[in-house]
């Protein structure tokens, strides 16, 4: 017993070696007493067992006290601890009885140790079974009867019956006839339980040494009564310190194998012989009792019957018990197989050499063959020649050794001459005899890979065009100058389409749409196969020319230059397109994404030359376009600091020259540049996206100075065509109308002639702007796209005719041309850009009926032109400020 790990405390062990040794020293004085006649008083034995009880005690303790045990565990230790108790005190009653203190004191001791045997006894009798199963636990108690019967019968035989030779019976003799078959039945019943039904909470090895002292101190203690006056020794001596001994290693066995984790569950077994050796030696006193005519004969065969028809009707329990097992296994082959041959799933057996022995009926759904067909074949040869490596590696390692097992996915040959994606799942059952083989599952995924495919398509591709996207572009320029020598070159192209905005704003997203397919067919079709074309996102694409740069470059340039220019047919109307290239060299070894923000720069550089074509990324570049971002950063600060200031230049009638409204025109005051008209920010604002919050706070700003103003005066704000395009801007004009409470007659939005023929979300918000009251106003008319069209489709309230037409009187014609349609549309027509009085009479004469411009005034702040609206006669014509 040397086996105590590391977790067992050493007192705990130091108490297993005494115990040892201790008991050692019992038996060996024993015998030697028994043998060569009393060698010291009596009292001496009974101190020997106290010291073998004592650090059994300790033992007791230390499995009752043990947090890993379980607590029934813990329980029965608790009461046998109590109990191994009482046989020190029966122990200190003998030893008063022999040096004579009192008679009374032997039964009294007897009594004690009664008791004691009974405190060990009943948490034995309350254990759990560990048997499973109705029929299991009745087969259990079968055999546990079958044994204690004929226990019972040798020991009534052999023992308790010797009470009775003489043939006087008295109550002390029936006493002890009891005594001797109760502690003999109750030490061969708990040696049998814990044997044939076990306990899982306690360690095998445990239960048997628990099982073990039940049976010394039981079966001891009842043959030790025969003969209670030895005289070389009491057998009680030496039997209580070998079951005190006995219960010792139970409780070491315990804390041991609980601390090692060892409780592994009791395999169930259908039989056991312990019982058919109880009924061989009854049959063996049967046998000897016929032979010699002594003893009970009468009872011996009663005792014999029984067993018999115990054992008869455990065996009829074992066969129904064996009947239903196979029931239980019939039906369980018959739904596998049935699983098996209905599973959507083929299920294969392969011998070692590759060849298919076994084809479940899925076989036909999967690969639309019988299964008669597949078996004997190699399926290796239906494997598509891209996957026959990995198949072959795949097969190779679960042949390799049994129990390997594998998944992977390869393409198998239908039989209608396509590929079917299956995903497998092979384990090596060679080691079974039932298969000997190597089983695979397969279920096919065609339509799973298909799916996975396309949204792998889908991930990395524009799906209006489908171009590479951005990050597929990102992706192969990564790996275009990781994988390069340092000499091998690269060139990076950005790509953006010039006044697509117009497009979309004119002719519709619809429009638009078709124009991006257009291009991407003109790119596609302008480069290399090998060379990727991208659309980043919007009208911005992106190409990538591997082992090119310079000249070449420059020629793919001027040919996709060239194809954008001719007329494309978008909704049954000839379009053509111009673009702005920027152009970066790289080679290997360069950032990739410094590559990007080169070409992004010259492509900005491109783009702000206005003409369309190509620039190449030079150093320096950056400043430009950090000088861009500054203007943009300082441009929104302006917009959150309330550094906007917004100027009102009057409009008046003619001729008479008063005043009816004006025109809201923002200005920024810089905090170092001072006050800087729209030319110097309004472009930024446009490239950034800052003009819709831009032209968000001028349309509030306007709105609630114009309500502080006497009279039926109007404010007219511009709105850029991006203002228009957002979703819900009818809303904010609402929005600002209702805080600063301006009546929606009062309020004229502007919009250009290329804004009124937006769609979409354009058209939404004009439409809700006129439903809500808003006065429109066509700004700069005769600039743009303007047609009699355009008036019937988008009727406003007020044309304004470009300053181009005032100047002088050679564009008179173009001047009553415009003011006649306006009359024909029932329109106010408004002449911008008066300077001289001349210009007033003669715009006065053509039938302009409102104008503006410096001869009337200038703009100025809100202050001044409120002074100018409560001071000035409205009667006398307006002078140049």
């Amino acid at each position: 017993m040397s086996d105590a790990p590391a977790g067992l405390p050493l007192f705990a062990d130091r108490a297993f070696q005494a115990v040892t040794a201790l008991t050692i020293i019992d038996v060996t004085a024993f015998l030697l007493q028994e043998h060569l006649g009393r060698l010291w008083p009596t009292p001496v034995n009974w101190l020997l067992m106290i010291a073998v009880i004592i650090p059994t005690l300790l033992l007791c303790r230390r499995v009752q006290t043990d947090p890993a045990s379980a607590p029934a565990v813990r329980r029965y230790w608790r009461t046998a601890q109590t109990g191994v108790s009482l046989f020190i005190a029966v122990a200190g009653l003998r030893i008063l009885f022999e040096w004579g203190v009192g008679t009374w004191l032997l039964p009294a001791s007897v009594v004690l140790h009664l008791i004691g045997g009974i405190m060990l006894t009943v948490p034995l009798v309350g254990l759990p079974f560990s048997a499973r199963g109705r029929a299991r636990r009745i087969g259990v108690r079968l055999d546990l009867g079958t044994l204690t019967s004929a226990a019972g019968l040798l020991i009534w035989h052999f023992a308790a019956s010797a009470q009775f030779a003489d043939g006087q019976i008295t109550p002390w003799r029936v006493i002890s006839a009891i005594v001797i078959m109760g502690a003999g039945l109750n030490g061969v019943y708990l040696a049998a339980k814990v044997v044939l039904a076990g306990v899982d909470s306690f360690a095998r090895r445990g239960l048997s040494w628990i099982g073990a002292s039940a049976l010394i101190g039981g079966l001891g203690s009842a043959i030790s009564f025969l003969q209670p006056q030895q005289p070389q020794g009491n057998l009680l001596a030496l039997v209580l310190p070998l079951a005190a001994y006995t219960a010792a290693v139970g409780a070491r066995v315990q804390v041991v194998d609980t601390a090692a984790g060892d409780r592994p569950q009791r395999t169930p077994r259908g039989y056991s012989l312990m019982p058919y050796v109880g009924i061989a030696a009854v049959d063996a006193l049967v046998i000897y009792n016929n032979l010699t005519g002594h003893g009970d004969r009468t009872l011996i065969d009663a005792v014999a019957v029984t067993l018999t028809m115990l054992v008869v009707i455990r065996q009829l329990i074992a066969f129904r018990q064996n009947d239903a097992l196979l029931t239980r296994i019939g039906v369980q082959e018959k739904r596998f197989r049935l699983l098996v041959q209905n599973s959507t799933d083929m299920v294969t057996i392969t011998d070692p050499s590759g060849a298919l022995t076994y084809a479940s009926p899925a076989a036909h759904g999967v690969l639309g063959l019988h299964p008669h067909d597949l078996v004997g074949t190699d399926v290796a040869l239906r494997v598509h020649p891209d996957d026959r490596a990995l198949f072959a590696e795949q097969a190779a390692a679960v042949a390799a050794a049994p129990g390997n097992t594998a998944t992977y996915q390869a393409r198998l040959l239908h039989a209608d001459a396509t590929y079917r994606w299956l995903e497998m799942i092979s384990a090596n059952l060679t080691h079974e005899p039932s298969v000997g083989g190597i089983v695979t599952n397969a279920r096919d995924i065609t339509e799973t890979r298909d799916v996975q495919d396309r949204l792998s398509y889908e991930a990395s591709h524009d799906t209006l065009t489908g171009l590479a996207n951005r990050a597929l572009f990102n992706k192969r320029l990564a790996a275009a100058v990781t994988g390069r020598a340092h000499d091998q070159k690269v060139s990076v192209v950005l790509i953006d389409l010039d006044d697509f905005k117009t497009v979309n704003d004119t002719r519709g997203h619809a429009a638009g749409d078709a124009l991006l397919v257009h291009v991407a067919e003109r790119l596609r079709a302008s480069v290399r196969p090998a060379d990727t074309v991208a659309r980043l996102g919007g009208d911005e694409f992106a190409i990538l020319l591997e082992d090119s740069a310079g000249a070449h470059v420059d020629q793919v340039l001027t040919r996709i230059s060239t194809v954008l220019l001719e007329p494309a047919v978008v909704d049954g109307e000839p379009m053509t397109v111009r673009a702005s290239f920027g152009v970066v060299e790289g080679q290997g070894g360069d950032d990739a994404g410094d590559l990007l923000r080169q070409a992004d720069i010259a492509m900005y550089e491109a783009k702000a030359r206005g003409e369309g074509g190509y620039e190449r990324y030079r150093p320096g570049m950056e400043a430009r376009g950090a000088e861009r971002s500054r203007r943009a950063a300082a441009l929104q600060t302006a917009i959150l600091e309330d550094q906007l200031v917004v100027f009102y230049q009057p409009v008046v009638t003619l001729p008479d020259g008063r005043i009816t409204g004006a025109e809201a025109l923002v200005r920024w005051q810089h905090p170092v540049d001072g006050l800087l008209g729209p030319n110097a920010f309004i472009d930024t604002a446009e490239q950034t996206g800052l003009i819709i919050p831009l032209g968000t706070w001028v349309l509030r700003a306007a709105t609630h100075e114009a309500a502080t103003w006497p009279g039926d005066h109007t404010v007219s704000v511009n709105v850029s065509a991006r203002q228009l395009r957002e979703v819900g801007f009818s809303a904010v004009v609402a929005e600002a109308l209702h805080d600063s409470g301006l009546p929606p007659r009062r309020l004229t939005v502007e919009i250009t002639e290329s804004v009124a023929v937006g769609g979409g979300a354009t058209h939404d918000n004009l439409s809700d702007l006129r439903a809500m009251g808003v006065r429109l106003s066509l700004d700069d008319f005769g600039t743009g796209a303007s047609t009699l069209t355009l008036l019937a489709s988008c009727p406003v309230n007020q044309i304004k005719l470009d300053r181009s037409f005032v100047g002088d009187g050679g564009q008179d014609a173009i001047a009553d041309a415009v003011a006649q349609m306006a009359r024909a549309f029932g329109m106010q027509a408004v002449a911008e850009g008066i300077e001289t009085a001349e210009q007033a009479t003669r715009m006065a004469r053509l039938g302009y009926d409102r104008a503006q411009g410096f001869y009337f005034a200038r703009p100025m702040n809100s202050v001044h032109f409120r002074d100018r609206l409560t001071t000035a006669d409205t009667d006398v014509p307006v002078t140049s400020a």
